[in-house]
């Protein structure tokens, strides 16, 4: 049965925690280190199914941004273009 944490020892045990080991760990790596945790479950399939994907307001923001900018260099890039006479195309 899993146990819960009060936020501050929740707190407390994250600044123990050699985040850059753990951002160096593979997928495997990570699934190996927390086998011997009995209260850790990994999601089955289904489980996985009936998951919402989202995506925090800072990416959202992050990337509107990126397509904003994208939109408005495309146009100018349309922009630049220099327009072609029309007895040329015929």
């Amino acid at each position: 049965m899993p146990t819960k944490k009060q936020l501050e020892e929740a707190e407390r045990l994250a600044k123990t925690i050699d985040w850059a080991r753990f951002d160096a760990m593979t997928d495997e790596e990570i699934r190996q280190a927390w086998a011997w945790d009995p209260d850790m479950t990994w999601p089955t399939d289904e489980e996985l199914a009936e998951f919402d994907l989202v995506i925090p307001a800072k990416a959202r923001r992050e990337m509107a941004a990126a397509r904003a900018a994208a939109k408005q260099k495309s146009e100018a890039a349309a922009d630049d273009e220099p327009a072609k006479p029309k007895d040329a195309a015929e």
